[in-house]
């Protein structure tokens, strides 16, 4: 029995050797398998961003902001911006309307962009705006130098002018450090003392006039009160304070108006004045017949005096009264030669008269001599 296990087993280990040489032998004689490439490396695909949720506002702040909007609108509006920049300031009021909507709509969110959109128009408007509106006033100021300049007012009202130009110099100063707005109430201050002052030396070369031509006792109502105004502005002025000076435009407005008044009342009478004393040389030289006598020169004047009534009738005063004048002077002239005619004829009458008496005289003294030598 113990004989026939080994022989078993020794049969067992060499069935395995032989397997193991055959196995061998078969992978001797197979090639050999080529290498495998390696994989390419996994493509990373970017990661997705996560969804963003918009922060949530709280009904105060938004509240803060359509105020902000509000004001910036009311500040365009001051600035009569609606005039400089039309359409630029209908959109940014489009913009405040909409998000007004979505706000009233409980769409906050859409609000909150609407108004940040409003805010940020309205702000660009009033920055743009604020350029032009300095450019337009500075111009306005230099325009009115200008005819301050053209009137005398930079010498005759020199205070007012002087004044004027330091605030125009300020407000170009502001311009040019990037102040627009800032120099726009400082160009409409420029804008107004030079106008102060032009308008001082208009009423003033008014009023020498009427002296001059002695205008105020035709109507010295309007005289006196364009007078009292006159001499306000000269108050406002000297008070110091802007509004009254602003005040002073409107009583140098009715002083000139009233002095122009008083010198149209003024010149209406010269010219009825003027023609009085025509028609009074006119009839003189008719009465001495110098339509006749001295044709030519009654013509003359004549011609003068039709131009007169012409101008008259067109309003022109001044000149009317200058050429009545004209006229009264070439009636007298032609009355004067008229009467150096008469005058020459009645003293050459006289003459033959003499003449004629004197030789009858001698007739008469001749005769009873003729008579006593008759045989």
């Amino acid at each position: 029995m113990i004989q026939v296990k080994k022989s078993h087993t020794s049969i067992s280990i060499l069935a395995a050797a032989l397997a193991a040489m055959a196995l061998l032998g078969a992978c001797a004689s197979k090639p050999a398998a080529p290498a495998q490439p390696a994989p390419p490396p996994a493509v990373q695909q970017p990661a997705q961003p996560a969804a963003v949720t918009p922060p949530a506002i709280s009904q105060e702040d938004l509240d803060k902001l359509f105020q902000q909007a509000k004001d910036l609108k009311k500040h365009a509006f001051d600035l009569k911006l609606f005039e400089v920049l039309a359409d630029d300031y209908k959109a940014a009021d489009a913009l405040l309307v909409s998000a007004t909507q979505s706000y009233d709509a409980k769409d906050l969110p859409s609000a909150k962009d609407g108004v940040g959109k409003a805010i940020s128009a309205f702000q660009d408007l009033i920055s743009r705006g604020a350029v032009q509106l300095a450019a337009d006033m500075r111009k306005q100021a230099e325009d009115m130098r200008a005819a301050g300049v053209k009137t005398g007012a930079d010498s005759s009202q020199a205070d007012r002018f002087g004044a004027g130009d330091e605030a125009f110099k300020a407000a170009a100063d502001l311009v040019d450090g990037g102040k627009a707005e800032d120099a726009i109430s400082g160009f409409e201050t420029s804008r107004l003392y030079f106008e102060l002052a032009w308008k001082r030396s208009v009423a003033a070369g008014l009023r020498q006039t009427i002296d001059d031509k002695d205008y105020a006792k035709w109507d010295s109502g309007n005289f006196q009160l364009a007078d009292t105004k006159y001499q306000a502005e000269d108050g406002f002025w000297a008070s110091g304070n802007a509004s009254n000076r602003a005040s002073g435009l409107d009583a140098l407005d009715e002083t000139i108006l009233r002095y122009n008044l008083v010198i149209q009342k003024g010149r209406e009478m010269g010219v009825s004045v003027a023609k009085d004393k025509t028609d009074q040389a006119k009839q003189r030289s008719e009465d001495i017949k110098a339509d006749v006598a001295v044709k030519d020169m009654y013509d003359s004047a004549q011609q003068l005096y039709d131009s007169a009534a012409g101008l008259q009738a067109s309003k022109d005063y001044e000149t009317a009264a200058d050429t009545y004048g004209k006229s009264a002077e070439a009636f007298d002239n032609a009355y004067q030669a008229a009467a150096e005619k008469r005058a020459a004829a009645e003293e050459a009458m006289k003459a033959a008269d003499e003449a004629t008496a004197a030789s009858q005289l001698k007739a008469e003294e001749a005769d009873p001599l003729l008579q006593s030598t008759t045989p």
